[in-house]
């Protein structure tokens, strides 16, 4: 008997995912008098991810297992994937202090910090730039949802 790879039940994972995502959205209310119905946009994504699900299924099984694998080494792992895990640890934080901080002046700390903390060179000139892409970017955000689309932001203890 021929072993699957891991690709192979991630994919088939997904598109039972999918599957079960499309049979959720028969049970979506139809609103009276719309223009089109609700279940067309996610339908679309999920069909989309659907077909991606699928392509990674077949290229899966053309790789076959994979034998000969080096053992798995959490040292190693966590070298190869100290940004990303920086990244999720940065938005967790994030989330944490978002009642505090609120939305604009966290958002600038989190950015200004993830910024640098993907950066590496840490100098004054470095910094300026970083926070001036923080407070242009996040406070740019934050102005066109607040003024021009009425979107009321988290305040922290601010109330900004």
């Amino acid at each position: 008997m021929r072993s699957i790879n891991a690709d192979t039940v991630i994919a088939i994972a997904l598109l039972a995912l999918c599957g079960a995502l499309f049979a959720e959205t028969f049970t979506f209310e139809i609103p009276r008098l719309s223009s089109f119905g609700i279940r067309l946009w996610p339908r679309f994504i999920i069909g989309t991810l659907a077909v991606l699900s699928f392509i990674y299924l077949i290229r899966s099984l053309k790789q076959g297992p994979t034998e000969g694998r080096a053992p798995f080494v959490w040292r190693a792992w966590l070298a190869a994937n100290r940004n990303v895990l920086a990244c999720f640890g940065l938005f967790a934080l994030f989330i944490a202090t978002l009642p505090v901080f609120g939305m604009l002046i966290g958002g600038i700390l989190f950015v200004h910090i993830l910024l640098t903390v993907m950066g590496g060179q840490n100098n004054v000139r470095h910094h300026a730039i970083n926070a001036a892409i923080a407070v242009v970017s996040v406070g740019g955000m934050w102005a066109i949802f607040t003024f021009a689309l009425r979107v009321i932001m988290p305040g922290g203890i601010f109330n900004l």
